[in-house]
């Protein structure tokens, strides 16, 4: 049980250490434009045990992962939880993902704009709404819209 809890770690580890750098220039060009970042994910203890030593959490103001809270997408209750922890309502967010685990139609239903992304993986072909194909689309699309908080997966 050990090794295996052990390899689990590190392979949390590996991951989210290999994040690629198009995606960390997007996160911090939109932290300079202001927008406050949160991460909302159906993670593994492992994979919260490991955020802190990655690139990411740096760029992520909260984040909040479903093994921590006892919710999970799409429950209406952790879309909630981020949008609080960053002090906004969720109508005051935009929430993007790919669309695993229904988390598209579980942040529209507390209020989020969400926008779909089909750059690293597209598991909601169905989704109606706004899509963006790549993430350095992002900022641009934000800057349409009135200055929002971005709840990001």
């Amino acid at each position: 049980m050990a090794r295996a809890a052990a390899h689990r770690l590190a392979l949390a580890h590996r991951v989210l250490g290999r994040v690629p750098p198009a995606t960390l220039d997007v996160l911090d060009a939109l932290r300079e434009h202001g927008h406050r970042l949160a991460l909302i994910s159906n993670a593994t203890s492992e994979t919260a045990e490991a955020w802190a030593d990655g690139p990411l959490a740096r760029r992520f103001d909260i984040a909040v992962f479903s093994c921590a809270v006892g919710l999970a997408k799409p429950d209406p209750a952790i879309y909630r939880t981020a949008a609080q922890r960053l002090g906004v309502a969720p109508a005051d967010c935009v929430y993007v993902g790919d669309g695993a685990d229904g988390e598209l139609a579980g942040a529209a239903a507390v209020g989020m704009t969400v926008l779909r992304t089909t750059e690293h993986q597209d598991t909601d072909p169905g989704w109606i709404g706004p899509v963006i194909a790549d993430l350095r689309d992002l900022p641009a699309r934000l800057a349409e819209s009135a200055p929002v908080p971005s709840a990001i997966e």
